[in-house]
C-alpha cells in the first residue's frame, strides 16, 4: 500500500541514520539509551525478560538532523549515501509535501498541531545535510503520487504498451513509473546479528496523520477498482477470459483485505470500516463546502451531492449491506416477492444514471441477489463448487458485527450491464462440454479396461457429472426455495437467477471444473498410454515425410506439453532415436542403450519410471486448493508465485525467422501461463497493479491449455491405433508372432514393435517379444504412415479437439505452415 510504503521508507531512513551514526563513532550505549524503546520492548526490559540488545528503538524525528550532520561530517572514511536510500527519502518527502500543500487550506477541517509540517521540514533538512554525500543522479521522482484530493479527479495515468498485452489500450490509475521503478531498500539492520538493536522512526499521532493514512488507503483501493473495471470491460468486449477476470478480481479483494488490516493495525482506535469511511467522507465533504449530514430527502442515507465520494469509498454499498445485516438469521431463509423493492431500470447505462438512480440500482442488485446468496452461504449442507470472498463474507455476516471494506465491491455489475448474464452462458457451455465428453468416454470404455484404470476409478468421472448437474445444470437454490415460496404464497423465482447475476462466481466455477477435468483427463490418458505413444508414432511418420497433412490435434498436444515431456528431449528425427525415445518414455534407463546392448536391450528400469503427460496451468495451480477445495485464501509469497514472477517471455516479430521447433517451444511458453511482457521490477516486492495485471495476463494465456479435452484425444488416438494395428497386423505376425498383441489394451505397444522392426534391436526384455526374423524393415512405419495420413484427412477425426476448442471456447488456432507439410 502507499501508506505502508511510506512508513517503510521512513523506518529505513531512521534505521540507516542510527546504524551509520554508530559506525561513525557515536557510542552505542549512548545511542540506545538516548532513544525511546518501543512499548512492548520497554516493558520486557523492565521485567528482565530481555536485555537492551536485540530490541527495537524508536528514533525521534527531532534527532534525524543531528544524526545526519554527524554522518555527513565524518571523513574516516567519507560515508556515501546509497542510492536506494535517496529514493526512499525522496518518496517519503514527496508524499508528505503533497499532503502538506493540501492541508494548508484545511485548517478548519482537521485540528493541526503542526506535527505534519514539522516532520516534513525535518525530512527535507535531513536530505539537504546528506546531499553532498549522495550519488550524482537525478533524485527527482516528481509525480510519484496522485493528487491527494479526490475532488481533483483521478491520478495521472501512465500509458504502458507491452507487446501482446491484453491491456494494451488501457490507461490504468496507478503511481507513476518513477515511483514503481524506485529500487527496494534493504534496511541497515538487514543481515546484522539478531542481538543487535533495531531502529524505527517515531510514529506521529495526529488527526492529519490519520487522514493521510485513510486517504492513501482509499486511493490504493480506487486504483485497484479502476483496474478491475478495465478488466471486466475487457471481458465484456471479448478480450479476456472469464476465469482470468474472476480469479484476478477475487485476488484483488484479498489484497484489499490486507490493506484494511494494515490500516487498522496502524490505527486500532478506528473501530472498523464504518468509522474509517465516515471519517474520510466527512473530511471530503467539508473540503468541498458541503455538510456530511445534509439530506435532500428525509430518508436519504447520505448527502447525494457527495455521491462520487461515497461511492469511491464504497460507503453506498456498505449502507445497503448494513440494512440487510439487521434481518439475517442463521436458521431462517430470506424470501422477497419479485419486484417488492422495485425493478431495475435497464434502459440507461450505469454512466447515464443520476447519483440517486445509481444508488437505487445498487440497492436492487443487492436486495434481489442477497436472499439467494444468503441461502447458498448459510443453509447449504455442502459448500458450493467454488466460492469467492463475497460469498464467504456473507456467511460471516450477523447483526452487530462489523462489515469489512472488502465486502463492498460491485464493479463487475456496473461494467457488464446487459452482458451480465453471459457469465452463466459461459459456465453452462463449459459444464455441458465436459459432461458430454465424460459420458462419451464412459460409453467408449463399457467393456474395454486396463489394469492402470480399474472400473472403480470411473467413480471420479461420475462424481464430476454429478457436481455439474448439481451446481450448474440444475438450479439448486430454486429447488430448495420452491417449497418455502409455495408455503408463503410467493411466486417462484426465475431459474438460475443468482448465477445469471453473478459472473464472478461463474468464472470461479469454470476454473474449478477445468482444473478437475484436466486432472482426470491427463491421469486417464497416462493410464492407457494412448496420447503419449501415438505422439511418438505421429512424429516418426512426419519426420520420415510420410505425411502430406498435419494432424492438428497432435500438433497442439506437442506444442502444449512440449517435446521435452513427450519425447524426453528434443524431437527425434531418425529410426534409432524413435525407438530409443519410445523405450525411455516406457521407463527404460538410458544406460540400457549402450553400444554393446543395442541388439539385446536388458531390463534396466529408470528410477523415474514411465514418463507421462503433465498437468498444465502453472499459475492456475497457485489457486488449486482455493477454488477446487474451497481452502483458505492464497498466501502470496515469492515461492508461491514463482511461475508468475520468473516465467516471463517476450515474443516479438523476429520469432517468425526462427526454426519451427524453437518457435513452437516459445509459443508453448506463452500459452503455458508465462507473461508476454517482461517485468521491470527486480526487488523483493511487486507493485499491486503490476501483480494483478500479470496475473490476469497469465490466467488468460493459460485458458487454452486448460480447455484441452484429453479424454477426446484419448479416444481419437485409440481409434487410430486400432486402424494402425489392423493395417500392420500381417507383417507384425510375420516378424513377432501371434503373441505381440494379446489384448486390445496393449495397443500402444504396437508403436514399439513398428519402431523395433526398423532397427537392429532384436529383443527388449520384459517389454516386447523378440523378433523371429533378421529382416530390418521400415515397411511397417510406411504402412502406419498411410493410415495416419488417411485418418488426419478425415474431417470427423483429423482435428476433433481443435474444432471443439473453436466451437465451444472460441479459439481460432492458426497453425500456419503446418497446414501444408508437403512444402516443408
Amino acid at each position: 500500500s502507499t501508506f505502508k510504503t511510506y512508513k517503510e521508507d521512513t523506518n529505513t531512513v531512521a534505521s540507516w541514520l542510527a546504524v551509520k551514526a554508530r559506525q561513525c563513532g557515536y557510542p552505542a550505549d549512548l545511542l540506545n539509551n538516548s532513544y525511546q524503546l518501543k512499548r512492548t520492548a520497554r516493558k520486557e526490559a523492565k521485567e528482565g525478560k530481555n536485555s537492551l540488545t536485540g530490541l527495537t528503538y524508536v528514533i525521534q524525528v527531532k534527532d534525524f538532523i543531528s544524526l545526519a550532520e554527524l554522518i555527513a561530517s565524518f571523513t574516516k572514511p567519507v560515508v556515501q549515501v546509497p542510492h536506494p536510500l535517496v529514493k526512499a527519502l525522496n518518496r517519503a518527502i514527496e508524499l508528505r509535501s503533497l499532503h502538506n500543500d493540501w492541508s494548508r487550506t484545511q485548517q478548519s477541517i482537521i485540528e493541526s498541531d503542526d506535527a505534519h509540517s514539522y516532520f516534513l521540514g525535518i525530512l527535507e533538512r535531513t536530505r539537504e545535510v546528506l546531499r553532498p554525500r549522495m550519488p550524482v543522479v537525478d533524485d527527482s521522482i516528481s509525480g510519484t503520487f496522485a493528487s491527494l484530493s479526490v475532488a481533483a479527479g483521478r491520478p495521472n495515468t501512465q500509458s504502458a504498451e507491452p507487446a501482446g498485452n491484453i491491456f494494451d489500450h488501457l490507461k490504468l490509475e496507478e503511481p507513476t513509473q518513477a515511483f514503481l521503478d524506485a529500487p527496494e531498500v534493504v534496511q541497515a539492520n538487514h543481515g546484522r546479528p539478531s542481538n543487535e538493536p533495531r531502529y524505527e522512526a517515531e510514529v506521529v499521532q495526529s488527526p492529519e496523520e490519520k487522514y493521510l493514512a485513510a486517504h492513501c488507503l482509499f486511493q490504493d483501493i480506487r486504483n485497484i477498482r479502476s483496474f478491475l473495471r478495465a478488466l471486466w470491460a475487457n471481458y465484456r468486449d471479448h478480450h479476456v477470459d472469464l476465469v482470468a477476470a474472476s480469479i484476478t478480481t477475487n485476488t484483488a479483494v484479498d489484497l484489499v483485505r490486507g490493506l484494511e488490516r494494515d490500516f487498522t493495525q496502524q490505527y486500532p482506535d478506528m473501530a472498523g470500516y464504518e468509522e474509517i469511511s465516515h471519517f474520510f467522507y466527512a473530511v471530503q465533504c467539508v473540503h468541498r463546502g458541503h455538510s456530511p449530514n445534509y439530506k435532500e430527502r428525509a430518508d436519504d442515507h447520505f448527502n447525494f451531492k457527495m455521491y462520487d465520494i461515497a461511492e469511491e469509498s464504497m460507503l453506498t454499498t456498505y449502507i445497503i449491506l448494513s440494512s440487510l445485516q439487521d434481518v439475517i438469521s442463521p436458521v431462517h431463509a430470506l424470501v422477497y416477492k419479485p419486484g417488492h423493492f422495485g425493478n431495475r431500470d435497464k434502459r440507461t447505462t450505469w454512466a447515464q444514471k443520476s447519483a440517486r438512480e445509481k444508488f437505487q440500482d445498487d440497492k436492487l442488485v443487492l436486495l434481489e441477489g442477497f436472499p439467494d446468496l444468503h441461502l447458498l452461504a448459510t443453509t447449504s449442507k455442502q459448500k458450493p463448487l467454488a466460492e469467492d470472498d463475497f460469498l464467504r463474507g456473507i456467511r460471516e455476516m450477523e447483526p452487530d458485527r462489523d462489515i469489512p471494506l472488502w465486502l463492498c465491491f460491485l464493479d463487475a455489475q456496473h461494467v457488464l450491464e446487459h452482458e451480465l448474464e453471459r457469465g452463466y452462458a459461459d459456465l453452462k457451455r463449459t459444464a455441458t462440454t465436459i459432461k458430454t465428453t465424460i459420458e462419451e468416454n464412459l460409453d467408449f470404455h463399457t467393456s474395454l479396461r486396463v489394469t492402470n484404470w480399474p472400473k472403480e476409478n470411473d467413480f471420479v468421472m461420475k462424481e464430476m457429472i454429478s457436481v455439474i448437474d448439481q451446481w450448474v445444470l440444475k438450479d439448486l437454490l430454486a429447488e430448495r426455495g420452491r417449497k418455502l415460496r409455495k408455503n408463503l404464497g410467493v411466486s417462484q423465482q426465475e431459474r438460475f437467477r443468482l448465477l445469471q447475476q453473478y459472473p464472478l462466481l461463474c468464472g470461479l466455477f469454470i476454473s474449478a471444473l477445468k482444473s478437475r477435468f484436466q486432472e482426470i483427463g491427463i491421469t486417464f490418458a497416462n493410464a492407457w498410454g494412448s496420447v503419449m505413444y501415438t505422439a511418438h508414432l505421429y512424429n516418426a511418420v512426419r519426420q520420415e515425410k510420410l505425411l502430406k497433412t498435419a494432424w492438428k490435434d497432435m500438433e497442439l498436444v506437442i506444442m502444449m506439453q512440449s517435446p521435452e515431456i513427450l519425447f524426453i528431449g528434443n524431437v527425434p528425427s531418425d529410426l534409432e532415436e524413435y525407438f530409443k525415445r519410445f523405450l525411455l518414455s516406457m521407463g527404460y534407463s538410458a544406460t540400457a542403450f549402450a553400444s554393446n546392448r543395442r541388439t539385446n536391450i536388458g531390463a534396466m528400469a529408470s528410477a523415474r519410471g514411465p514418463r507421462s503427460l503433465k498437468e498444465l496451468g502453472h499459475v492456475d495451480k497457485i489457486f488449486g486448493d482455493r477454488y477446487c477445495n474451497n481452502a483458505a485464501a492464497v498466501t502470496f509469497t515469492r515461492k508461491s508465485i514463482q511461475a508468475l514472477v520468473d516465467a516471463k517471455t517476450e515474443i516479438d516479430s523476429k520469432d517468425e525467422d526462427k526454426a519451427p521447433e524453437r518457435a513452437s517451444s516459445e509459443a508453448n511458453q506463452t500459452a503455458s501461463g508465462t507473461l508476454v511482457r517482461r517485468s521491470s521490477h527486480c526487488g523483493t516486492s511487486i507493485p499491486t497493479l503490476d501483480f494483478l495485471e500479470d496475473l490476469a495476463n497469465a490466467l488468460h494465456a493459460e485458458q487454452l491449455e486448460m480447455s484441452i479435452d484429453y479424454l477426446l484425444l484419448h479416444r481419437t488416438c485409440w481409434q487410430l491405433l486400432r486402424q494402425v494395428n489392423v493395417a500392420c497386423k500381417p507383417k507384425l505376425l510375420e516378424i513377432y508372432g501371434g503373441g505381440y498383441l494379446e489384448k486390445e489394451n496393449q495397443l500402444p505397444f504396437v508403436v514399439g514393435y513398428i519402431f523395433m522392426a526398423a532397427t537392429q534391436t532384436k529383443k527388449v526384455a520384459n517389454l516386447l517379444l523378440p523378433r523371429r526374423t533378421e529382416e530390418v524393415t521400415s515397411q511397417l512405419l510406411a504402412t502406419a504412415g498411410g493410415v495416419v495420413e488417411k485418418y488426419v484427412k478425415t474431417k470427423s477425426t483429423g482435428d476433433t479437439a481443435v474444432r471443439m476448442l473453436r466451437r465451444e471456447y472460441g479459439y481460432n488456432l492458426d497453425f500456419g505452415e503446418l497446414d501444408d507439410l508437403v512444402s516443408r
